[in-house]
């Protein structure tokens, strides 16, 4: 069982692994455009992103910087308080918390400070296709997201086998029965 605090370390590591990258990107890939890692299939390549997953709303003729610079508190808000109120004993509810956690604050960092996020990942399939770029705060809410849901699913698949579990017992024991 890992403590609270271990998960918030998590949290603040990511997030400097995070601001250290895009910081890194920005001096160094956005004079060159692009870096080939794994020719034809993986890239660091210098992008922003004024909107949200996908690049929806960055075309938006309004100022979305704020309006999603408040979605993005009042949503770290939200995973804080469900991380303080979780059990300390739930592994992947903690650490799914902890990666939402540190992927909505670096995107948040990126749109109050800069107006737009910084990207830099990119993979792609020869010339054919491209992923939309993307970092580590949004590995890190991705990852979160599935973490969350496959806890989720357990939670709620233990719940449906509790009931027949416990229906079970109580025929073992003879309550409910109709042998009289």
């Amino acid at each position: 069982m890992q403590s609270k605090l271990f998960y918030l370390l998590i949290s603040v590591v990511i997030l400097a692994a995070d601001q250290a990258t895009k910081a890194w990107a920005t001096a160094s890939l956005k004079p060159v455009a692009f870096i080939e890692v794994i020719p034809g299939f993986f890239r660091f390549s210098y992008a922003t992103n004024r909107g949200v997953a996908f690049s929806l709303f960055a075309d938006s003729p309004f100022e979305i910087r704020w309006i999603l610079a408040a979605i993005s508190l009042i949503a770290a808000l939200f995973v804080f308080g469900y991380f303080k109120s979780a059990p300390p004993d739930k592994a992947r509810l903690n650490a799914a918390l902890a990666l939402l956690l540190a992927g909505i604050v670096g995107n948040l960092i990126d749109r109050v400070r800069l107006g737009e996020v910084v990207d830099f990942i990119e993979l792609h399939w020869r010339d054919a296709y491209s992923w939309p770029t993307f970092n580590i705060a949004d590995s890190a809410i991705c990852v979160g997201a599935v973490l969350l849901a496959l806890e989720m699913l357990r939670e709620e698949r233990a719940a449906r086998l509790q009931p027949q579990v416990s229906s079970s017992h109580a025929e073992e024991r003879g309550v409910g029965s109709s042998d009289n």
